[in-house]
């Protein structure tokens, strides 16, 4: 079973640039608020041709990601969603039209089945 981790803080408090630690060959980064990372240099270290950088606020291609790279890439060993946030308010944005609270409930719908599909993964 995965070891799911919340890390919280004010913005700027250094979350994403902690980041940084990780070694990027064993790390995937899946970045939901699509801005890139926080250091200098990151790009050299996380990308799409790496194939461990994508940039994505989309929460069902998030989930997919998540079980698509712990079951096909067993060098990963941490797979960090950057931020779970930005998944909501893009997805509040895109739907800000609608009327109701099936659009509130989609949202909570969305982010438990991420979260629900990252537990059962093997743990890296």
């Amino acid at each position: 079973m995965a070891r799911l981790l919340c890390i919280m803080g004010e913005s700027g408090s250094g979350k994403t640039t902690s980041l940084r630690t990780l070694p990027p060959e064993t790390t995937c980064i899946i970045d939901c608020d699509k801005k890139g990372l926080s250091w200098r240099g990151w790009r050299k270290q996380y990308s799409a041709e790496n194939k461990n950088y994508f940039a994505t606020d989309d929460c069902a291609k998030v989930t997919a990601a998540i079980v698509k790279i712990a079951k096909t890439r067993p060098e990963v060993r941490v797979i960090v969603v950057d931020t779970i946030g930005s998944l909501m308010v893009a997805d509040e944005m895109r739907r800000s039209k609608e009327k109701g609270f099936d659009k509130w409930l989609d949202l909570a719908v969305c982010i438990w089945n991420l979260i629900d599909a990252a537990c059962p993964l093997r743990d890296i």
